[in-house]
């Protein structure tokens, strides 16, 4: 993993994770002021940038996988809050990748946790589920396009009968997910790791 400071005293420093195959590299440079940096994925032999994003993050992690065909960069934007991009890189190019629905920060989705969560929680369907997810994390690559993610997040579980109470809890899953030839994601598993009502 690589970090980018959030502070003005680091400006200027510079980061990098180079691919196990030594041809691409992700590179973070701390520009002055809070969030200030650029990420770039530059393709070393000729030096070229193929890809310039901004994170607006405080930290960053870049883990790729092992034939160096994708690599994860993981973006903390605050203390509880984080998301995970994925990008493929191809001959002097590199693009997003999009995630499955609902395992990415944009959705703001937390429809494919509810299953597990209701299960372990043996809550009855009259209720429902809320959930707000704050954090993807990288765990690690199994293989060369399976990528496994951890979740955490706050939720509660609706009261069925006017004037129940809400039951509220914190939860943490693993996801498994799967990277096809054709540049598209799948979700392949879901596990729940912790479940705490509060």
């Amino acid at each position: 993993m690589l970090s980018a400071e959030d502070s003005v005293s680091f400006s200027g420093k510079s980061y990098k994770s180079d691919a196990p195959d030594g041809r691409f590299s992700v590179q973070a440079h701390q520009e002055k002021g809070w969030r200030k940096f650029d990420v770039e994925i530059i393709e070393l032999g000729p030096n070229k940038t193929v890809l310039t994003f901004d994170p607006e993050a405080r930290y960053i992690g870049a883990v790729w996988s092992a034939d160096s065909k994708l690599v994860a960069i993981e973006q903390n934007r605050t203390t509880h809050d984080s998301a995970v991009s994925v990008f493929s890189i191809g001959k002097e190019a590199a693009k997003r990748v999009l995630l499955p629905k609902d395992c990415n920060y944009e959705d703001e989705s937390a429809a494919v946790f509810e299953s597990s969560t209701r299960q372990h929680a043996k809550v009855a369907d009259s209720q429902s589920f809320h959930m707000t997810i704050a954090a993807f994390q990288i765990e690690k690559w199994i293989d060369s396009d399976t990528l496994v993610l951890c979740a955490s997040g706050r939720g509660w579980w609706g009261g069925d009968v006017a004037g129940d109470k809400d039951r509220r809890f914190m939860a943490d899953y693993k996801l498994t997910l799967h990277f096809a030839a054709d540049g598209t994601s799948s979700l392949q598993k879901i596990a729940l790791n912790k479940y705490d009502e509060l």
